[in-house]
């Protein structure tokens, strides 16, 4: 099943709402309308992750949606499969899927970037993004 963007807005918020997170009435809306709210979290997030491992996300505005859907999912166990993507984006060298996948694995507690940064990233801080997950990587 290939997701649109629309349904990675979807998900992402399915995501939040089953992690507890309160939601304003325009998130609510998204989610009361969404005919994937028949599916499970987890269902949710193996489409996903099924989705990215089997390449049908061809588009690089597709893959940035679908990390930051499942980012929206905290869930530390596909923290392997966070890098595994972070090194083909650093390898496409596609600045800004690298920093959605560091903001994600960064959610998660891991220290992706460098503390000379304060705590602060910016998507159009490109060489720092690059720097940092080329240093993670090489962990």
């Amino acid at each position: 099943m290939k997701l649109t963007n629309d349904q990675f807005e979807e998900v992402a918020y399915i995501f939040e709402k089953a992690n507890g997170n309160s939601h304003s009435d325009y998130e609510k809306g998204i989610i009361s309308a969404s005919e994937l709210t028949k599916f499970k979290p987890t269902e949710l997030e193996q489409i996903i992750v099924d989705g990215l491992e089997k390449s049908i996300y061809d588009g690089s505005t597709d893959r940035i949606s679908a990390y930051w859907a499942l980012g929206k999912r905290f869930n530390r166990n596909l923290i392997p499969l966070f890098k595994k993507w972070l090194q083909k984006e650093f390898d496409l060298k596609d600045p800004q899927a690298v920093y959605q996948l560091l903001i994600s694995l960064g959610n998660m507690e891991e220290p992706v970037f460098n503390p000379d940064r304060d705590g602060g990233s910016a998507s159009w801080e490109t060489e720092l993004n690059l720097r940092d997950a080329k240093a993670y990587l090489n962990k």
